[in-house]
């Protein structure tokens, strides 16, 4: 699997007039495959919305958001709904897992949302689990797992549908420093290992550095564009 991102001129307006918000202005940017990319800039920037936008839960204003030559941005309804599905697995600060799911039954959900007979998710679902370092914990409640652990789950949730892009929003804001690179480490070797595109937002700048490339955005826009540690 091989995936590229083309983010050309992108907006997002809220309101109209005097009274209208620009989230996101004229951002644009390129990926290549395997990359694992860090978003940073402070609160109200614009990263969250253009995670949003990447991941077709939010429409842009104005832009394009070509994934392998298709631009996501024109989509709609049902190509829209099947574009989330089989080719985006987010990751968001709050884990989100079924509390009285076991971990293991956690990421078989998302295999029943996609029609993947149970034979195939239980052994892919063992396999991110193994991978994940979760492998003995498989069985325990979402509320039995450390902090550290939901979000391994939830990585692996994302994961579990094979998607090309998987989207990290601010993964590591209730975890400690040596929990938080763990789970960016684990996420990270995820996506190279499977030759995936990962961007990660975070206001954790030891975090951002674990990345190949790091985008810093203020006041809607895209201001410097650094190689990270991996870069």
């Amino acid at each position: 699997m091989s995936i590229r991102l083309k983010v050309q001129d992108l907006d997002k307006v809220y309101g109209e007039g005097e009274r209208a918000v620009h989230a996101v202005r004229g951002v644009s940017f390129e990926t290549e495959p395997g990359e694992f990319v860090a978003i940073v800039g402070p609160s109200g920037s614009g990263k969250t919305t253009m995670l949003a936008m990447i991941g077709g839960l939010l429409t842009p204003t104005r832009g394009s958001i070509e994934v392998n030559g298709q631009d996501i941005a024109r989509l709609k309804g049902k190509e829209l709904a099947e574009y989330r599905r089989r080719k985006v697995g987010f990751v968001f600060q709050a884990n989100n897992l079924l509390p009285y799911l076991t971990a293991r039954e956690n990421l078989l959900v998302m295999a029943r949302i996609n029609g993947t007979d149970l034979k195939t998710a239980g052994a892919r679902a063992d396999q991110l689990l193994e991978e994940l370092g979760l492998a003995a914990r498989r069985n325990a409640l979402a509320t039995e797992l450390s902090g550290g652990e939901r979000q391994r789950v939830a990585i692996a949730r994302a994961l579990m549908n094979d998607p090309e892009l998987v989207l990290v929003d601010e993964p590591t804001a209730s975890l400690d420093s040596a929990r938080g690179r763990q789970v960016v480490e684990s996420l990270i070797a995820e996506v190279k290992g499977r030759d995936k595109l990962g961007l990660m937002v975070t206001h954790d700048m030891a975090m951002a550095a674990l990345a190949d490339r790091v985008l810093e955005m203020h006041d809607g826009q895209l201001v410097a564009h650094t190689v990270g540690a991996r870069g």
